[in-house]
C-alpha cells in the first residue's frame, strides 16, 4: 500500500502540468496589457506618429498578446494614406535605423507588455472601405510582416519624425568591415554581460543579467537590479538590449535597440509592477547613455 505521505507527493507532481500551463496563461493579466495600451499611444506622440495612428485596443489569448492600431486621420481616403504613409516609413526608418518600421513597432510593444517578442503581435488595419492591413509577429528569430495592400492613391509624403531617426545619435547600425558574424554577436553578447556583471545597487544588490535567449545572428539581454545607472533620481532600473547581425559578403552589419524601465521596486517581475518606460520621462539621459555604452562595445569589436 503507498503511504500518504507519498500519494500526496504524487498528487502534487501530477498537478505540476496545470500549474505550469496556468502560470504561461497570459490572460492572466489581461488588465495589464490593456494599461499598456495608453503607454504605446504616449510613445506614438512623443516620436510625432500620433498623427498617423494611434493604439485602438488590445487582444488577450493564452499565448499571444495582439495590439490593434488604426489611423489617426478619418477624412477621406483614409487607407490610401495610411498605406503611403507606412510605406514611407518602411523605407526610411530602414534606411536611418537599420531596422524596418514594423520591426520598431513589434519590438516596443513587446517591451512595454514586458513578454517575448514570440509572444507579440501588431496589426494596424483600415477599412474606410478599401482595405489595407499590416499583421507583424515574430517567427523563428524573424519578424516578418504580412500585408494586404489596397489601390495606391494620391501620395503622401512622409518625412521620417526626427526622433525615430535611430536611437545612438542619428543611427543604431554600423558595418564592421572584414568581421565574422557568428563571432561579434558572441563578442558582443560577452562584452555586454562583462560590463553589466559588476553593477547593482548602492546596498545589498548585484546586476542580475539574462541573455538566455541567443540565437546565432542576434540575442536579447535584459538587466535588472540597477541603480543610478540613468534616473539620477535613484529608481530601480530595467535595461533591456537588442543586437542584430547580418553578414554582407566580407563585412556584418550590425544594429542594436536599447530600451529601459525604472520603478520603485528592486525585483522585476514581469507585468506585476510599476515600471515606466524611460523614454517618456528620461528621454536625454538614456540616450546619453547608450550613446556611451554603444560606442564602447563598438570599439572593442573594431579590435582585433
Amino acid at each position: 500500500m503507498v503511504s500518504r505521505p507519498l500519494r500526496v507527493v504524487i498528487f502534487l507532481i501530477c498537478l505540476l502540468p496545470s500549474f505550469a500551463a496556468q502560470a504561461q496563461d497570459l490572460r492572466v493579466d489581461k488588465i495589464f496589457f490593456q494599461k499598456k495600451k495608453s503607454e504605446f499611444n504616449v510613445w506614438l506622440r512623443q516620436n510625432h506618429l500620433g498623427q498617423i495612428l494611434r493604439a485602438d485596443s488590445v487582444a488577450v489569448s493564452s499565448q499571444k498578446v495582439t495590439l490593434f492600431l488604426r489611423p489617426t486621420y478619418s477624412g477621406k481616403h483614409t487607407c490610401d494614406s495610411l498605406q503611403c504613409a507606412w510605406q514611407g516609413l518602411e523605407r526610411a526608418n530602414r534606411f536611418a535605423n537599420g531596422q524596418y518600421f514594423h520591426e520598431r513597432l513589434l519590438h516596443k510593444w513587446a517591451f512595454l507588455a514586458e513578454i517575448h517578442e514570440g509572444q507579440a503581435e501588431v496589426i494596424v488595419r483600415c477599412h474606410d472601405p478599401a482595405h489595407f492591413r499590416a499583421k507583424i509577429y515574430s517567427r523563428n528569430g524573424r519578424i516578418p510582416v504580412e500585408e494586404r495592400n489596397i489601390r495606391s492613391g494620391a501620395v503622401l509624403e512622409v518625412k521620417l519624425p526626427s526622433t525615430m531617426q535611430g536611437i545612438n545619435s542619428g543611427e543604431n547600425n554600423t558595418l564592421l568591415r572584414g568581421k565574422n558574424l557568428g563571432q561579434v554577436c558572441t563578442k558582443a553578447r560577452r562584452w555586454l554581460v562583462t560590463n553589466y556583471k559588476d553593477k547593482g545597487t548602492p546596498v545589498l544588490w548585484r546586476a542580475k543579467v539574462d541573455s538566455s535567449y541567443t540565437a546565432y545572428d542576434e540575442f536579447v539581454m535584459e538587466v535588472t537590479h540597477l541603480n543610478y545607472e540613468i534616473c539620477p533620481d535613484g529608481f530601480f532600473e530595467y535595461h533591456r538590449i537588442y543586437v542584430k547581425g547580418l553578414q554582407k559578403g566580407d563585412d556584418v552589419e550590425l544594429s542594436w535597440e536599447f530600451q529601459g524601465k525604472y520603478g520603485s521596486g528592486i525585483i522585476f517581475p514581469p507585468r506585476k509592477n510599476d515600471y515606466k518606460d524611460m523614454e517618456l520621462h528620461y528621454k536625454s539621459n538614456l540616450d546619453e547613455y547608450q550613446k556611451r555604452l554603444f560606442k564602447k562595445m563598438l570599439d572593442y569589436l573594431r579590435q582585433g
